[in-house]
């Protein structure tokens, strides 16, 4: 966490607590209570919301990120789950003692406030972006998302092509077809859920105009 001095951060690990999720595993469920501010260490999640009909993926959390921190402040239930995609440890930190540090270090509060309003427009800018893009597109920004969160362009892709045809809401075939044409046209190399990105210039025009 930025912007907090040292006497800060031995607040926070005194008023927090070290969970370490398995891949797949829960780490919010839809419909929980936010009561706490919970804070990425290590690893990767993903988060979906289920309206009942489909659950789609719309974010991604990585080392650095916080989980629900959108909600944290008005006690309403989170209206999304987090799901471990890599084991992830995730730090649990007391909601009153995040309120303090607020309140005592303007530059952190600052910070919080910028944060809340980038995660808020990442959030509706995905949405919009990936409704409005065909599957090329799609496809192409959601594996450009994949080698930031691993800060790598050679990367093990933790989904299922059923899973990354619900996050997209596109077919499987359509997933399928995409990820061989890209592999035929020398952009990413795949075997199984192993790939590379070649040419990851030709990848973002793909993103940008698909």
């Amino acid at each position: 966490m930025e912007h907090i001095i040292e006497s800060e951060r031995e607040m926070v690990t005194n008023g927090s607590t070290l969970l370490t999720y398995g891949k797949g595993e829960a780490i919010i469920k839809q419909g929980t209570l936010a009561s706490q501010i919970l804070f990425v260490e290590d690893g990767i999640a993903k988060l979906n919301f289920d309206s009942g009909e489909r659950d789609t993926t719309f974010s991604f959390a990585t080392n650095g990120d916080f989980i629900g921190l959108m909600c944290s402040f008005v006690q309403k239930r989170l209206e999304f789950s987090a799901i471990a995609i890599t084991p992830t440890t995730v730090r649990i930190i007391d909601r009153d003692v995040f309120e303090y540090i607020i309140g005592s270090n303007g530059k952190f509060a600052v910070y919080i406030v910028k944060l809340m309003s980038e995660l808020t427009n990442g959030v509706v800018h995905t949405l919009i972006t990936l409704s409005h893009k065909n599957v090329n597109g799609a496809v192409a920004t959601f594996l450009l998302t994949l080698s930031r969160l691993y800060q790598s362009n050679n990367l093990q892709i933790p989904f299922s092509r059923d899973e990354m045809a619900d996050a997209l809401g596109y077919s499987k075939e359509s997933i399928i077809n995409t990820l061989s044409t890209f592999h035929q046209d020398k952009i990413i190399r795949i075997s199984g859920r192993n790939l590379e990105i070649i040419q990851k210039s030709t990848l973002e025009i793909i993103a940008e105009k698909g």
